[in-house]
């Protein structure tokens, strides 16, 4: 798995064959969460996609934002975008939004 913090505050993680969590480290300051599943197929997403809703409930709990990134789209609750450009982009008007309290 291989994880990295960009912008200061989210986390962008993929998953390795081995598909552990294991190895994510999370650190003060980070708060916003890209989870790059870009090569995992649609059976893995679908048999983990009620883990994800759980973590992205606990990401929002902590103000936090939790994107997949999927060409997939396999459920309709979860934060999902087809790049990571477009994940990094919901998050920065996320931001924005809890910025302003809107």
């Amino acid at each position: 798995m291989e994880n990295k913090v960009i912008n200061g505050h989210t986390l962008v993680f993929t998953l390795s064959e081995k598909n552990s969590f294991e190895n994510i480290r999370i650190t003060d300051g980070v708060n916003n969460i890209i989870a790059d599943f870009s090569d995992v197929d649609i059976d893995t997403l679908n048999a983990i996609k009620n883990n994800l809703t759980k973590f992205e409930a606990s990401v929002s709990k902590n103000k936090g934002t939790f994107v997949v990134v999927s060409k997939y789209s396999f459920d309709e609750t979860l934060n999902i975008a087809p790049t990571l450009q477009e994940a990094q982009d919901f998050i920065e008007m996320e931001e924005i939004e809890r910025q302003i309290d809107f």
